[in-house]
């Protein structure tokens, strides 16, 4: 088996979104993560935050849309925004009950939207980068 026919099966690119989102669930939880990566001293720290966070939520959802346009469903824009929105309010009430943060409901809005936002971007690139050829 090459790389190219491990690359055609849906079963690897849902491996590889699972364990993508086994990461991130545990970088989001990690305090020290977040101070390594965007110290409180920063001004911008928040910011910085959002704006990686779109970048990781993309990473979760593009293999995730790529599964889903091999198997002949619906990788949109939207329908991979959603899937991804929904992961992201798991870590939102996960990080809730583990570790409640000092962020209000908004933020929490934000977050979620970040996550619609990454896997939007995610599925756009899955468009763009798996392009199917007529005959």
């Amino acid at each position: 088996m090459n790389l190219r026919s491990l690359l055609s099966k849906p079963a690897t690119w849902w491996g590889m979104a699972a364990v993508f989102s086994v990461v991130l669930i545990v970088a989001a939880l990690d305090n020290g993560v977040y101070e390594a990566t965007s110290p409180t001293s920063l001004s911008f720290h928040v910011l910085l935050r959002k704006l990686y966070s779109v970048v990781a939520f993309a990473v979760v959802g593009f293999p995730i849309a790529r599964a889903r346009q091999l198997t002949g469903r619906s990788a949109t824009a939207s329908s991979i925004g959603w899937v991804v929105a929904g992961y992201s309010a798991i870590i939102e009430v996960l990080q809730f009950f583990l570790d409640p943060p000092p962020e209000g409901l908004l933020s929490n809005v934000i977050d979620v939207a970040c996550g619609f936002f990454g896997g939007a971007i995610a599925a756009w690139l899955a468009s763009r980068f798996f392009r199917t050829r007529s005959n």
